[in-house]
């Protein structure tokens, strides 16, 4: 890996890196702050976007009342046109109007479209697809988003939309602690606390002031081939599959060890290497995948289906156990009951 790269990786915020990870293993994340601080997180995500990786991307605000329509509608932008391209030049596109003029002379029969549509002028799905306050959507719009990130592609009412390879879904939630639909949830890979104490870069208020972005397709495509490159050894493989064994076995834990998530935790393994600049899986970055990948899809347990009840445990006794444990504690008591290999 260039050095150009791995010093640009040093000059980024949290934000930016949770951003880039997403980017380089090709995968969802949930974005989670103070509920009054979700506003500038939203705006900080759309600007990083533009500022640090140039994409494009849309902001979809949900609400009980948003329907499939709103959702379909917000996740558009308008189509790049690139004049500069020689299928794009002007004597191009008068040939193509003219083509379209003609066609407007003969009678058209009612298509799945409803009627020509010009390709240049023709709505597109956003590279990024920031989604405020998703989990309060109502279950059909969450169904349309699991959709979305399942098959990559929408159906509204006149056209199928197809999105754009390494599209990214961006979900930020109401509220640290709620979650989505049991299947949408698992989709994402990763999590990410953003707290507004932290600092991000200082974008100027003019669009046309960004600074360059920092990680092209180059790089970023780069980094891929880096993490396409690192191999799980023995030891690694084993630790990973202990971690999941713990988690699933412990008594905190109802239910959110899937199998989306063991495949996740591989991933994200290995795309934590080349941003960290190594050629191997250290144990300290299976900790921190782990740390991401779980904990948005662990759901504790109560004193009502604690798994020791079943052998007789006393019901107040495991309530008092059971009383103020988070997500947080219960993946890093798995983290330090494994043992990590030297």
């Amino acid at each position: 890996m260039s050095d150009s790269i791995q010093r640009r990786i040093q000059q980024l915020g949290n934000l930016e890196l949770a951003l880039l990870l997403s980017f380089v293993a090709e995968e969802h994340c949930i974005f989670t702050t103070e509920p009054h601080n979700t506003p500038v997180l939203q705006e900080e995500l759309s600007r990083s976007c533009k500022a640090t990786f140039n994409v494009r991307s849309a902001v979809v605000h949900c609400s009980s009342d948003t329907t499939i329509d709103d959702f379909n509608d917000s996740i558009l932008i308008d189509a790049d046109v690139d004049i500069s391209s020689p299928s794009r030049r002007p004597r191009d596109l008068g040939q193509h109007r003219s083509v379209l003029d003609q066609r407007s002379d003969q009678p058209r029969e009612p298509g799945r479209l409803g009627s020509i549509v010009d390709p240049l002028v023709q709505r597109q799905i956003a590279d990024v697809i920031i989604v405020t306050q998703l989990d309060r959507a109502s279950e059909v719009v969450q169904v349309q988003a699991l959709e979305l990130i399942r098959s990559k592609r929408i159906f509204t009412r006149s056209s199928m939309q197809v999105a754009p390879k390494g599209l990214l879904v961006v979900a930020i939630l109401s509220e640290p602690t709620v979650r989505l639909t049991y299947h949408l949830q698992d989709m994402f890979c990763m999590s990410h606390f953003h707290s507004e104490d932290e600092k991000t870069h200082q974008f100027d208020n003019s669009a046309t002031r960004y600074e360059l972005p920092k990680f092209g397709k180059e790089e970023i495509e780069s980094l891929r081939e880096n993490m396409a490159e690192i191999e799980i050894n023995a030891e690694i493989a084993q630790y990973l599959h202990n971690i999941e064994v713990f988690l699933r076995n412990s008594r905190f834990v109802k239910r959110g060890v899937t199998g989306a998530a063991t495949r996740h935790l591989r991933k994200l393994s290995r795309a934590l290497v080349p941003l960290h600049n190594l050629d191997y899986i250290p144990p300290s970055l299976v900790a921190l995948a782990a740390r991401k990948v779980y904990a948005h899809r662990l759901v504790l347990a109560t004193a009502d289906n604690e798994k020791t009840l079943l052998w007789g445990s006393d019901p107040e006794a495991v309530a008092e156990l059971l009383r103020d444990v988070t997500v947080e504690d219960v993946i890093e008591d798995v983290l330090a009951s494994v043992e990590a290999p030297l």
